[in-house]
């Protein structure tokens, strides 16, 4: 735990985190002590108390699903622009690189090794300029820096086991599936009300702390960037990224097998700058975020132009060349939306 200091909820957080990875061996004890008792009673608890331990174990974190995975030898450019980004901020190598068709970046870690790997959204990409990519890789790489207890192994690593429970325990039975699955499912349903409940005391105790995470990310990312690119990235999520949001839910499945992106960068091409002002109002009235764990976008905004301003540290050098690399992932990518689309249909 770093960055904020030992806050009361930060370290209520912190306890709450250890609770939750305590809890399957507390059941795997129990378990095994009930079943050694050879009671009646006590045999059939202890199985129970098992199959609980099991459902409730560690769960580490995984790649995304349909993404496209680029080792080092993969995309030397790339990997050469995180390393130089990772040089100035004081941040590890990154492991692997992925590429997914989510109009968004992150940082993460998976498997028991914690390997770091950086997931960049290809539609994000496309409509960043070369010294937006710079500044979005920095404010990833800012979270293994920045203090964020999201991205640690005990905070981080209970969310992540949370996250998978509250999948696992998700009611899903349907007329016909029958009343042994009824029971199954209803069981599992229980264990996920208190997971679910976990869950949300977790997300309260950590989300000030998560703010101000984030608000470090952001100086981060000003100080390898510079302020230009940053504030300009910042508005992208508000106008540019919004847009393609919008785009991809509507047109992935009209575009067919035509260029997915050259008809995304396309059309935001003819997007007119009133369209955009737009955007931005609706999203200062509406005060919108990524996500829960991030402070408003114009919040972030207004920090950022009143901060002191920072030339950028690292410029956008190789960008064909990286571009050029990420061409066969992004035409995956592009695929692999359309199949979802074209599955969502029937569903």
């Amino acid at each position: 735990m770093s960055g904020d200091g030992p806050g009361p909820a930060r370290v209520a957080g912190f306890v709450l985190a250890c609770l939750v990875h305590l809890t399957p061996f507390a059941l795997l004890v129990a378990g095994v002590a009930l079943i050694a008792g050879a009671t009646v009673l006590s045999v059939p608890a202890g199985v129970i108390a098992l199959d609980l331990a099991w459902v409730l174990r560690p769960r580490f974190g995984r790649l995304p699903s349909g993404a496209a995975v680029l080792g080092r030898e993969d995309a030397p450019h790339l990997y050469g622009l995180l390393d130089r980004i990772g040089a100035e901020i004081g941040a590890p190598a990154t492991d692997v690189i992925v590429v997914s068709g989510a109009a968004n970046a992150a940082f993460g870690t998976y498997g028991p090794r914690r390997r770091r790997v950086v997931e960049i959204g290809y539609p994000l990409w496309m409509i960043l300029t070369p010294a937006e990519r710079v500044s979005v890789l920095a404010h990833e790489m800012a979270h293994s820096r920045n203090g964020d207890d999201r991205h640690g192994l005990v905070v981080g690593g209970a969310l992540h086991s949370l996250a998978e429970l509250r999948q696992v325990t998700r009611f899903d039975w349907e007329p016909g599936d029958g009343v042994s699955r009824l029971l199954a499912e209803g069981l599992l349903a229980l264990v996920g009300l208190p997971v679910r409940g976990l869950a949300f005391v977790l997300e309260l105790l950590l989300n000030r702390a998560s703010q101000r995470a984030e608000h470090r990310a952001d100086d981060i990312q000003a100080r390898v960037a510079g302020t230009e690119a940053t504030l300009s990235t910042l508005d992208a999520l508000t106008t540019r990224v919004a847009w393609a949001d919008r785009f991809l839910a509507t047109r992935t499945l009209a575009v067919g097998r035509q260029d997915l992106w050259a008809d995304l960068r396309a059309a935001l091409d003819e997007v007119t700058e009133e369209e955009f002002d737009a955007l931005r109002a609706e999203a200062r009235k509406e005060r919108t975020r990524v996500d829960q764990t991030h402070p408003p976008t114009c919040v972030r905004i207004e920090r950022v132009a009143a901060s002191p301003f920072a030339e950028a540290r690292v410029r956008a050098e190789a960008m064909d060349a990286v571009d050029a690399e990420l061409a066969g992932p992004a035409a995956r990518v592009a695929q692999a939306l359309r199949e979802d689309a074209q599955s969502a249909l029937y569903w």
